[in-house]
């Protein structure tokens, strides 16, 4: 799943989702606003300020999922349907580096 697929079907889900995928220039540019982010970190927000989601790599290159903000049990919903979906974009993302 490119990047772009992805991040249609995340603001598909609810219209509060955005999605923002990190590259070098960004991180440099923006600086500690960006601090902990490496190039291909993808953070899925909330009403456009309030991170909800991150994929990220860690310091030994590994690719992780962590969920970022507390839901209530009406959000379950929304969190499977995110989590289906970034299985989907993880899993095709490591095969594409193989």
């Amino acid at each position: 799943m490119k990047f772009e697929d992805f991040k249609s079907e995340i603001e598909k889900i609810d219209y509060k989702l955005s999605v923002e995928r990190y590259d070098e220039d960004q991180i440099v540019m923006i600086g500690l606003t960006l601090q902990g982010r490496k190039d291909g970190d993808v953070d899925i927000f909330i009403n456009d300020d309030v991170p909800a989601f991150r994929i990220f790599t860690d310091d030994n290159g590994n690719r992780l999922f962590s969920i970022e903000i507390g839901f209530d049990v009406t959000g379950f919903s929304l969190i499977l349907k995110v989590i289906n979906l970034v299985k989907k974009y993880m899993k095709e993302e490591q095969e594409q580096e193989r």
